[in-house]
């Protein structure tokens, strides 16, 4: 079984050729590799491999007269030089390993970026069944797009992409279909990775309404995010998957215990 590093999984999903067109310019951080992803990408992200929900990511600006970078939140850091960027940087980065990342121009609503979560669950006959989606919108201050960590807030698909990109309703439902096909072929891939009976499939979705492949959440992708929608359906759809999943996980270790006569 391969890691569950970020790194790691970018590696194992880009060995599918349905998904790698999706995934963003991705290395294995070394401070020597700073200059070259700056020099390629104005903005670049800095994550650590086993961290969750947008804890210590760095975003990192290339600007006119020097470079920029923010922690999670709040107000950025400017150097002026790719030095003193990187001694700024060696103070931030904690962790043993990190991921640099293309940064995405994500689309934004009323001013702030967004992405696209698309839940996927295993249904009462096992298979993997398309269960909902949601729009996740950064905080005032916050380059992550995590709710609870971040600060921001959730709404649906259709009025993120309206409201963000002046879609029409034929232009949002393609973009969905999309993302549900893509959801389904992480899945299959997946399945070679390790067993699992939930996956969110975070998606990119930029200011041209392309789509990009962030990140695969499993095992645990928050099932509350879904209940701040004002629309309860997909909550309802994902708890009522869970139970079926559940009970058929139950019945299945019932028979293995079943005494033989």
């Amino acid at each position: 079984m391969i890691s569950s590093s970020k790194w790691s999984l970018h590696k194992f999903f880009a060995k599918s050729p349905h998904i790698r067109p999706f995934l963003p310019p991705t290395s294995l951080y070394q401070p020597a590799l700073l200059s070259t992803y700056l020099g390629k990408y104005d903005t670049v992200y800095i994550k650590p491999t086993r961290t969750h929900m947008g804890k210590g990511i760095l975003r990192v600006q290339k600007l006119d007269g020097g470079y920029q970078f923010v922690k999670e939140r709040g107000e950025a850091v400017r150097v002026s030089t790719l030095e003193e960027l990187q001694k700024m940087l060696d103070k931030q980065l904690v962790e043993k390993n990190y991921i640099i990342q293309k940064g995405i121009d994500l689309a934004q609503l009323n001013g702030r970026p967004f992405d696209i979560r698309v839940m996927m669950m295993r249904n009462g006959l096992g298979r993997w069944q398309y269960a909902g989606m949601l729009a996740k919108v950064a905080g005032s201050d916050s380059v992550i797009t995590n709710v609870a960590r971040g600060g921001g807030y959730a709404v649906s698909v259709p009025h993120a992409l309206e409201k963000s990109l002046s879609m029409d309703a034929s232009e949002i439902r393609k973009i969905e279909q999309n993302l549900i096909r893509l959801s389904y072929q992480v899945c299959s891939h997946f399945n070679k990775y390790r067993h699992s009976a939930q996956i969110g499939v975070d998606f990119a979705i930029d200011k041209h309404g392309e789509i990009v492949v962030i990140e695969v959440n499993y095992d645990f992708p928050s099932h509350g995010l879904f209940a701040k929608l004002k629309d309860k359906t997909y909550f309802r759809t994902i708890k009522r998957l869970h139970y079926q999943y559940r009970n058929r996980v139950k019945r299945k270790k019932a028979v293995k215990k079943r005494p033989v006569t």
